[in-house]
């Protein structure tokens, strides 16, 4: 072969190595936070500690070649600008399969299986014991129970088929606003609202930093024991499938990191 023609393909290969790695380089994640303590704590003690703020922090240092950025969203907000096609990564959120809308990573973290939570003085008047299941559907047809549903707030499919049922009667009241699940326990707390669904870790926060422990976690039996598969949700174009593809590179070695591993012993109550 030519000399001349040695040097273009070489030029050629070290054109086509540049472009990949400048397009890496020049690749970008923004974090779509939700002010939804744990999951984002914003303030006091914990500040930063949140489920998905350490998640997002460790992420932040293993992508180090690529710029990333935080805006802080309501969550109805968020799932606004992703259906806008505007380009953002959503830390905590469910795993499901692809749709219009979102793209999903491989699973982050493992949730234990959400529940009821209601207040204790419920438990003698519908007949419920701590700790025994109950079923989110019995609960649902009981039309004198205020149900309190943070907004834009989705579950799995096995509860969320129940709640689909229900919405738009007047016992399911939609809670809008920051810090919507905090909001919905302080409403239960207070006598407003009756029970909502959530996670054990959402009621350790509230009793923590409400000094509140007034309502209980009741398992629910449409759920059992399964545990709720979590991952990073972002825009489904090409920026968000650059931006899975990206996270899926360094999961595992998130996965392995310790201080990773402690905060998710702390509120998930997950020890590897």
């Amino acid at each position: 072969m030519p000399f001349k023609s040695i040097c273009l393909l070489c030029l050629a290969f070290i054109s086509l190595l540049y472009s990949q790695t400048a397009g890496a380089a020049g690749d970008a994640i923004v974090w779509a936070k939700n002010p939804s303590p744990p999951f984002h704590i914003m303030n006091g003690k914990l500040k930063g500690y949140g489920i998905c703020d350490v998640m997002t922090d460790k992420l932040d240092v293993l992508l180090a070649d690529l710029d990333t950025s935080v805006e802080i969203y309501p969550h109805p907000r968020v799932n606004k600008y992703v259906g806008e096609a505007e380009n953002l990564c959503f830390p905590c959120m469910i795993k499901r399969e692809d749709s219009g809308t979102y793209t999903y990573s491989d699973t982050t973290m493992r949730y234990p299986a959400l529940g009821v939570i209601i207040h204790r003085s419920f438990l003698t008047k519908l007949e419920l014991s701590e700790n025994t299941p109950v079923s989110f559907a019995k609960l649902m047809s009981i039309h004198t129970l205020a149900f309190g549903l943070p907004s834009a707030r989705k579950y799995p499919d096995a509860l969320q088929s129940i709640l689909n049922k229900q919405i738009g009667q007047p016992h399911i009241l939609e809670i809008a606003g920051t810090e919507g699940p905090l909001r919905v326990l302080r409403q239960i707390a207070r006598g407003r609202l009756d029970y909502t669904i959530d996670y054990p870790s959402v009621l350790k926060y509230f009793s923590m930093t409400e000094h509140d422990d007034s309502l209980v976690f009741l398992p629910v039996t449409e759920m059992g024991d399964t545990l709720v598969e979590g991952a990073i949700g972002c825009t489904n174009n090409p920026w968000g499938k650059r931006a899975v593809g990206h996270i899926n590179g360094v999961l595992k070695r998130l996965q392995q990191d310790p201080e990773f591993k402690e905060n998710q012993a702390f509120w998930l109550n997950v020890i590897e």
